[in-house]
């Protein structure tokens, strides 16, 4: 069973092991502002041993999710699907309107993922990854 918490500065090798692993442009940067200071994180456990993490920009009405990362061996179980799920109904909780994210136009399985939970494609923005096109993907919540 998956159990998300928030994100600690005791979670910063782990969360790099699996950025590493599993993002094609990952940023050391993101990670460091969610674990030491502004950024909004959470954090997905198994049995105690953590699997994956979701970062966010939070502003005043919309939260833009530059990271979601599930370790390669967790991926499929739920893990990804419960971190964007609590990470919604907490941006509801603070009276957020809107959710993005930018998933690799190339990505067929994250761009269905995302679709399944709700996320609708809004735009499509050529060289947004090194080598790839990004389609961004937005949700509304304030609605729900």
């Amino acid at each position: 069973m998956t159990g998300i918490r928030g994100i600690r500065s005791d979670d910063r090798e782990r969360l790099r092991r699996i950025q590493q692993a599993v993002l094609s442009d990952p940023s050391p940067s993101v990670l460091a502002a969610a674990l030491d200071g502004p950024l909004f994180g959470l954090v997905a456990e198994d049995s105690g041993i953590v699997v994956g993490y979701l970062l966010a920009v939070v502003g005043e009405t919309r939260a833009y999710v530059p990271e979601l990362a599930v370790a390669a061996d967790a991926q499929r179980q739920g893990h990804g699907s419960a971190l964007l799920t609590t990470a919604i109904d907490r941006f509801h909780d603070r009276g957020l309107t809107t959710v993005r994210l930018t998933a690799r136009a190339d990505d067929s399985a994250a761009r269905r993922f995302y679709e399944e939970l709700g996320f609708e494609a809004v735009e499509r923005v050529p060289d947004h990854y090194d080598d790839a096109a990004g389609v961004v993907y937005e949700r509304r919540i304030d609605d729900e």
